[in-house]
């Protein structure tokens, strides 16, 4: 029941995602044509903000759908999880870079500059439990090197995936197994960062 709980939030909410994902990338094209760096960081802070939430929700219902995707689909999961701590954390350091160094930016006033900050906060905090995760840590950084194995072809990409692949020879392909999974565990609370952020960052705009 939970599960197929979750596949009909899932479906019901993605169509409306996507229309707001495809906002957010016009709202990039204007950023670049735009002659302002504060307003092009946030533009592209807030598209892959929302790429990266929108990637893990269609991955989540694949892995909720079928199960017996788990192999595959725990393993490219594990990537926005990394896409999310590393690069969602770099854009954010690029944007309140901007924001402190260029005051006479054109979009410097376009943004509450206070409500940008509270919600980099509160995203900080909603991940630090993933974060703090040694453990955890290790699982991404060997999936990491599995995926960029997988492209390149190299001996210790295909050490890790050899590797990746036994580890997961055990695990349930069931949905009862999908949701005791760490993957989906913590896949489940970076949602709700990167949603905080991103309804956050919406909320800065100044209006006119």
């Amino acid at each position: 029941m939970q599960s197929q709980a979750l596949i009909e939030r899932f479906n019901a909410t993605l169509p409306e995602q996507e229309r707001t994902l495809e906002q957010a990338a016009r709202n990039v094209k204007l950023g670049l044509e735009r002659d302002s760096e504060i307003y092009k960081a946030f533009t592209q802070l807030h598209f892959f903000t929302l790429t990266v939430d929108f990637d893990m929700r269609v991955m989540l219902r694949a892995l909720l759908v079928d199960p017996q995707n788990r192999l595959t689909a725990e393993k490219f999961l594990a990537l926005t999880l990394e896409e999310a701590e590393g690069a969602v954390g770099r854009m954010i350091g690029t944007l309140i870079k901007n924001m402190r160094t260029l005051p006479d930016d054109s979009g410097a006033g376009l943004f509450d500059h206070d409500k940008i900050n509270d919600a980099v906060r509160e995203f900080k905090a909603n991940m630090a439990e993933m974060r703090d995760s040694v453990e955890f840590n290790k699982t991404l950084r060997l999936i990491r090197n599995t995926v960029s194995g997988h492209i390149v072809g190299d001996d210790t990409g295909v050490q890790n995936s050899v590797i990746w692949v036994l580890t997961r020879e055990g695990v349930a392909r069931t949905t009862e197994g999908v949701l005791k999974s760490q993957i989906v565990y913590f896949a489940v609370s970076v949602l709700t960062a990167l949603d905080t952020l991103s309804r956050g960052l919406q909320l800065s705009l100044v209006k006119a």
